[in-house]
């Protein structure tokens, strides 16, 4: 270092330490104007200067939670804060901060941090933890991803969100397509690998994609990839004729501003929740996102019989679910003997076989249309 430099670094490190005695208690003031004065010293080692450190360890203190936190620890190099840095990546996993500290994370404490999330009970911690380590495209994290693809008892979201990371690298990819070609992944996880594959720049990798993972059907012939479909255009008034005709099912299930079954969640204004690439995921992987409220269970009864719906009411004396046609039926407690949630949506797979790639590009755009309810 320069000896202008070194000159310039010992002001700032007066100012910061200065900032730390002159306003003992912590203030917002204080702690942006010492993150400044901080980001001039970040090349020096705090170990061999204690006045600077216990400043440093103060400001990281104060911005827990905070994008700081992430540049501070990575700025002076500090360990050991593998669970906050974690818990940070878990509430921004699609941001770069999110993403960055979730690499600074990487470590092998911080590993064994992460696949207990991933792993744990908590399934929106483990979703948002698998996120942020698909999102940091590290090989540290590749081993977890697979294992999380691999495990078919995880909800498809999570294990959706675990193929869409590794085929981020090639050995990521690599490693999905040896597991496909061993069974080691579910049936419910082909429309995602095959989206996530085929399109892969390594050819022999998109090439054993296309044969493991041959792109879904339309009426009569394949569908183009997904970022294709996406960008094609559509006629929004067929749209609507594709969707209320009874081959394609939708309104069996789904209402628009009153018209069809009250049974899926209502769809006017869908276009203001979800874009073009969600509402196709929705049709061509149900599974993968389904709706609060709108989960399947099926009721097993002491007289053998079994019941599937969505449930809508639950109380100590019975249980009411709404089966596919809208039509609710109530169960005492005392007449169920287990209930258990599915993994799976109740709406079907493969609606998109009535279609033309052309009708399921008209009806996305009418749904896309939906942007509120008419009075």
């Amino acid at each position: 270092m320069s000896s202008v430099c070194k000159i310039v670094s010992r002001i700032f490190l007066i100012i910061a330490v200065g900032l730390a005695a002159a306003w003992p208690s912590e203030t917002t003031a204080q702690t942006s104007v010492q993150l400044e004065a901080l980001k001039r010293l970040k090349n020096l080692d705090i170990e061999a200067n204690p006045s600077l450190k216990k400043v440093v360890l103060s400001i990281l203190e104060a911005s827990k939670g905070k994008p700081a936190f992430v540049e501070i620890v990575r700025d002076f190099k500090l360990k050991e804060y593998e669970a906050e840095l974690i818990r940070f990546a878990q509430a921004h996993p699609k941001d770069s901060t999110g993403v960055e500290a979730m690499r600074l994370a990487l470590t092998e404490p911080g590993l064994k941090l992460i696949s207990a999330a991933i792993t744990g009970d908590d399934t929106k911690a483990a979703l948002t933890t698998a996120q942020a380590l698909a999102n940091a495209q590290s090989p540290k994290g590749e081993p977890i991803l697979l294992n999380t693809a691999k495990y078919d008892k995880k909800p498809l979201a999570l294990r959706a969100a675990a193929v869409n990371g590794l085929a981020k690298s090639k050995t990521g990819a690599a490693a999905l397509i040896k597991a496909a070609q061993a069974g080691e992944l579910g049936a419910d996880l082909n429309f995602t690998a095959g989206n996530a594959l085929r399109s892969v720049r390594w050819k022999e990798i998109s090439t054993a994609a296309a044969k493991l993972f041959p792109a879904p059907q339309g009426l009569g012939q394949a569908l183009p990839p997904l970022a294709k479909l996406v960008a094609m255009k559509g006629d929004t008034a067929n749209g609507e004729k594709v969707f209320f005709r009874p081959q394609s099912a939708c309104a069996t299930c789904h209402q628009v501003d009153g018209k069809g079954i009250d049974f899926g969640p209502k769809l006017s204004g869908i276009g203001t929740k979800l874009g073009k690439e969600a509402l196709y995921l929705s049709i061509l992987e149900p599974s993968a996102g389904i709706s609060f409220g709108y989960e399947a269970w099926l009721l097993n009864l002491k007289n053998g019989a079994e019941a599937l719906g969505v449930i809508t009411s639950s109380t100590d004396a019975e249980v009411t679910l709404r089966v596919p046609g809208g039509i609710s039926t109530t169960h005492k407690t005392a007449d169920i003997e287990s209930r258990t949630q599915l993994p799976t949506s109740i709406m079907p797979p493969g609606l998109q076989a009535t279609m033309t790639p052309q009708e399921l590009v008209d009806m996305i755009t009418y749904l896309a249309s939906l942007k509120q309810a008419k009075p």
